[in-house]
């Protein structure tokens, strides 16, 4: 998800709340209120909420001027979205997931996307061959964008020596220093540590149910594998 994208999400994301219309036991799902999908940004969001909430068996649609966009599931963190209003823990996890996601660059990046969460959904659970490919654990992200004041977090985890370098090699710089804003990463999230501290508890919110993990291709991975279980395309 493209930065200038995620930012707009921040004034607008409240808006999502119970957007499809309610269809039981439908693959396909009809978006009920258009109105976000009227611009190119406002479909780039669609699709990473989309990407989010519902697993990669079911989609929504909606017809725009007489063109069919159809965005697909993927992660299935919260696949009630399509039912009903978000409760406060699912706009977490929804947060968290859109965080995942967003790309300075715009680009897309193959990330394997995992959670703490042994309830956690069939896209977020990884196989050997996927942890194999994918060891690099760049960060932890977190936060509340449904809410008055949008939050968003990052706790960092691989700090190896060439960290940096292997991050902008491979376009993630989401958990990277802001090059002038002291406590805050370059897509503006504030860093709130490591992520083995388990610094989750912040202003008074636990988010360690929520959070998601972003691991990348090793530092001495020449050629990325085709994507696995739990890989998804930024």
């Amino acid at each position: 998800m493209n930065i200038s994208i995620y930012r707009r999400l921040l004034t607008v994301g409240i808006f999502f709340m119970g957007g499809f219309a309610s269809v039981a036991m439908a693959k396909e799902l009809p978006l009920r209120n258009d109105a976000l999908a009227q611009t190119e940004h406002g479909r780039q969001m669609l699709k990473y909420l989309v990407k989010c909430a519902l697993p990669e068996t079911d989609s929504v649609f909606v017809t725009v001027d007489g063109t069919k966009y159809t965005f697909g599931g993927s992660v299935g963190w919260v696949p009630s979205w399509a039912e009903r209003a978000m409760t406060d823990v699912e706009k977490r996890q929804m947060s968290a997931c859109m965080a995942a996601h967003t790309n300075f660059f715009g680009k897309p990046v193959q990330i394997s996307l995992r959670s703490d969460d042994p309830t956690a959904p069939t896209g977020l659970q990884t196989t050997a061959a996927e942890r194999e490919t994918f060891p690099f654990f760049e960060a932890g992200f977190f936060g509340n964008y449904f809410v008055a004041n949008p939050v968003s977090y990052v706790c960092l985890g691989d700090l190896s020596a060439g960290r940096e370098q292997h991050l902008e090699s491979l376009l993630r710089v989401c958990s990277l220093e802001h090059q002038t804003v002291a406590g805050f990463s370059r897509c503006n999230f504030k860093i709130v540590g490591l992520c083995k501290d388990k610094p989750f508890v912040q202003e008074g919110v636990d988010y360690s149910k929520e959070v998601l993990r972003v691991y990348l291709p090793g530092q001495t991975v020449d050629a990325v594998k085709p994507a696995l279980t739990n890989t998804v395309g930024l």
